[in-house]
């Protein structure tokens, strides 16, 4: 919208310039359809333009240099000539239509860099807030980590004026004891003096052992807090620089912003866009190469989340296949037991059988043994009994 109505000030700026400085030359019916509703507006509105007021500043320069010409010259020239020249020094429309052209592309691109400034910049400030957050996690870490540092100084502070006060009263008590049971003759040495000593003994290894039990918890802690040291140092080179790389990009915005072409006359829009083109080189080549690094490496990560998606899908497949096979391997492996258990179940179910087969048939003959003997017997007794007969 910017570059249409820069370009709609500048059609209009130079047809009231056209109008002005070509008033003998100029058809009125050319006048006439530039003076229309909607130009009369625009005019309207663009009367306190600072680019409407630098093209009349221009127009009334050149209309002056035109006045300044020698009158011998004025009457040797034509009028025929006179109007060619001053359309000829007079910028036409068609000569400025490239020129309106390649500020609205320049201010295109403008944008472009403002936006892609805008979006580093807010990448940036997402990075320097992800930073504070882990500072402030590992400040709250060492802190908690302090805090529970001394709670075990002071357990074991507490533990070790516990035990020395039970050492101390259980000197006192044995040193009673051994007084009460020292006999009368054994006076010669002094009892609180040998208590005394013992206890002066203890108190000197308990503040060894207390020492060397700081001495260790004090190393602990110089290298704990060295390498906390070390990491908030080496956190806050990290936020300085990108609090250097931050004023940076917000300088260039800045200047890149400062450089915005908005309403400006046709040298000023021409020299501006020379100087954009020749200082601005640098900085457009190193966009350049950032968006094709950039470009690149989405590729690259896109390559590498497409193989990743493969792999991952490969692996998938294996581990089904792999379930599939341990579950049909576990099916067979069931089936076999079971194929087996019913083997087993059939062979003692016939074994039993046999057996039962076997103990019914010693029955029936050993029943028909008894029945076979019964018979000879009674044959026997039926022979004797007709042999007595007879």
């Amino acid at each position: 919208e910017r570059a249409s109505r820069s370009i709609h000030q500048l059609k209009c700026a130079l047809r009231e310039g056209d109008g002005t400085v070509g008033e003998d030359t100029l058809d009125p019916s050319y006048s006439t359809s530039a003076g229309n509703d909607d130009t009369g507006a625009a005019w309207h509105e663009l009367q306190h333009s600072h680019a409407v007021n630098q093209l009349k500043a221009l127009l009334h320069r050149q209309a002056a240099k035109e006045s300044e010409i020698s009158p011998s010259r004025r009457r040797k020239m034509s009028p025929l000539s006179s109007s060619t020249d001053e359309e000829n020094d007079v910028p036409t429309l068609h000569n400025l239509v490239p020129i309106i052209n390649d500020q609205s592309q320049y201010i295109h691109h403008l944008e472009a860099e403002v936006k892609f400034c805008k979006e580093e910049l807010s990448g940036m400030k997402n990075r320097i807030q992800v930073v504070v957050l882990e500072n402030d996690r590992l400040q709250q870490e060492l802190k908690s980590q302090r805090g529970e540092e001394t709670m075990r100084e002071q357990t074991l502070l507490d533990a070790s004026g516990n035990m020395q006060n039970s050492w101390i009263t259980t000197g006192e008590d044995a040193g009673v004891d051994e007084a009460a049971k020292r006999p009368l003759s054994q006076c010669n040495a002094d009892p609180v003096k040998a208590a005394s000593a013992a206890e002066a003994e203890r108190w000197k290894v308990e503040l060894e052992r207390l020492k060397l039990i700081y001495m260790d918890k004090s190393e602990i802690l110089e290298s704990q807090l060295m390498f906390l040291r070390k990491d908030l140092a080496e956190y806050q080179k990290k936020c300085e620089d990108l609090q250097e790389r931050l004023k940076h990009k917000e300088s260039l915005l800045a200047a890149n912003i400062s450089n915005r072409v908005g309403g400006l006359c046709l040298k000023c829009a021409q020299h501006e866009a020379v100087l954009s083109q020749t200082h601005n080189n640098v900085h457009i080549q190193t966009i350049e190469r950032l968006t094709k690094e950039r470009d690149d490496l989405m590729a690259a990560l896109v390559s590498v989340r497409s193989s990743l998606t493969d792999v991952q899908q490969r692996e998938a497949s294996a581990y089904e296949q792999v379930k599939q096979a341990v579950l049909m391997t576990e099916e067979a492996n069931f089936e076999k037991t079971k194929a087996l258990i019913q083997c087993e179940q059939l062979k003692n179910e016939l074994e039993r059988q046999s057996e039962r087969l076997e103990k019914e048939l010693a029955s029936q003959q050993e029943k028909r043994a008894f029945e076979k003997e019964m018979m000879k017997k009674e044959r026997t007794k039926e022979r004797e009994d007709m042999e007595a007969k007879v």
